[in-house]
């Protein structure tokens, strides 16, 4: 027994060096992360299988905002709306000109020159340049959510792109070791050291590695795919990705109610001008019952006399009273009160959620990182001391390091979480922009 042990020795050795060796390696992503600046100055420390960059989340963001075709076309529609609460505020008719004469045998026997005018008798410009005031607003408020939303849906996005290259990284690792195993394996199968089981479990492993490798590959295009299509346009920034920090932040405390959190939303800003739009075209429905009166004033000769002219006219609203109109917009009116209480119910409660589903996933992450993280880089160690004085059989070490592994993939997972309900919260609460210190 104590030969077999001595014969087993050298290949237990040198599994044990490999694996320790390549194991270690991956702990190298597990530990504390540096601020972005440390991480390109030290050298050796792997961050992901992207190029490490020191491009300020703002800065990025600034950039898809600026290229976006989605946030360009929310600004035409704030300048059309501009136009259009321009067009409004002017008044609605324009004076006519009017030139007339009589010809009766030839001879000229009367000429006149007249001038018309509709009046805005009720003050129809006055209710449509409300109308467009609102209208303004609404789309100044839809262009921010538009805003609010692609920030978080890129940042959503780059959460799970770096989480899906660090797991790659990680699966590369297991895959390497697995490989190694397996050719150690061989060897050790060869001489006689391990038996046909073992040698059986190496293989198995490195065939799962392999498999769950391409899977990580596989989860990496895609993401990279998601993340190109929440940018929504070919950039360069692609290729030099902003880090999402290691360390999470906090949710600071202000002054402002749930109510007024809700309130300042773009979303209820948006539904509230949308509303009150609504309102005023109900006015103006009121006003366009009110017929307008023409005054037309002319003047000329008549058969060598000098005539001059006044004439008054009044549409009769007699087959049409346009009150069908008025009815329409309250209606209209209605179901934007009922949109609005809605969508504010539907905010509260996904401010509630969020914060609660943030404050779960942060505690569980600073719970990692203060007892999960190191109490990994210790079983490493305790592993390779069991196996080395021969407590641990092949086999049990080799299970108990993919389990390691796959924790610290779980971890990973676990932070990109932690990550999107952050960028939930913000969004539920408005306050992207300042978190970005726009």
């Amino acid at each position: 027994m104590k030969q077999k042990n001595k014969q087993n020795r050298p290949f237990k050795m040198l599994m044990l060096g490999c694996t320790t060796a390549l194991v270690a390696g991956t702990l190298i992503i597990s530990q504390p992360a540096y601020s972005q600046e440390e991480a390109v100055e030290k050298p050796g420390m792997a961050i992901s299988v992207r190029n490490a960059s020191t491009l300020p989340l703002s800065i990025f963001i600034r950039r898809v905002w600026q290229d976006s075709p989605i946030m360009q076309e929310a600004e035409v529609k704030v300048k059309m709306a501009g136009a259009q609460k321009k067009a409004a505020s002017k008044w609605m008719y324009n004076p006519e000109v009017e030139f007339g004469f009589e010809d009766k045998d030839g001879a000229t026997e009367s000429k006149t020159v007249g001038i018309s005018q509709t009046i805005d008798w009720s003050g129809k410009f006055l209710a449509s340049g409300k109308v467009a005031k609102f209208e303004l607003q609404a789309a100044a408020a839809e262009r921010d959510q538009i805003r609010q939303s692609l920030a978080v849906d890129v940042l959503s996005a780059l959460s799970d792109y770096q989480a899906a290259g660090e797991i790659l990284e990680l699966s590369s690792r297991r895959t390497a070791l697995m490989n190694s195993f397996a050719s150690l394996a061989k060897k050790g199968f060869k001489a006689g050291d391990i038996e046909q089981s073992e040698y059986n479990l190496a293989r198995l492993a490195y065939s799962e590695a392999l498999i769950q490798n391409a899977d990580a590959e596989t989860e990496l295009a895609g993401s990279r795919e998601e993340l190109e299509s929440a940018i929504g346009f070919s950039s360069s920034a692609i290729s030099a990705l902003p880090n999402l920090p290691e360390a999470l932040p906090e949710i600071m405390s202000d002054n402002k109610s749930v109510e007024e959190l809700i309130t300042n939303l773009p979303e209820m800003r948006m539904l509230q001008s949308q509303k009150e739009a609504s309102k005023a075209a109900i006015s103006r429905a009121r006003r366009d019952r009110i017929p307008d009166p023409t005054i037309r004033i002319a003047g000329g000769k008549d058969e060598g006399s000098n005539v001059v002219g006044l004439s008054v006219s009044i549409p009769l609203n007699i087959f049409n009273t346009y009150g069908n109109e008025v009815d329409v917009a309250k209606y209209r009116t209605t179901a934007q009160e009922k949109s609005l209480q809605s969508a504010f119910h539907s905010a509260k409660s996904r401010l509630s959620s969020s914060k609660r589903s943030y404050e779960l996933a942060s505690r569980a992450w600073n719970t990692w990182q203060e007892n999960g993280a190191n109490a990994l880089a210790e079983q490493i160690n305790i592993l390779s001391r069991k196996y080395k004085v021969g407590d641990l059989s092949a086999t049990n070490y080799l299970v108990q390091v993919q389990q390691t592994l796959n924790t610290e993939i779980a971890a990973k997972e676990l932070h990109s979480k932690a990550w999107k309900a952050w960028f939930a919260w913000i969004k539920a609460s408005g306050n992207i922009e300042q978190w970005l210190g726009e």
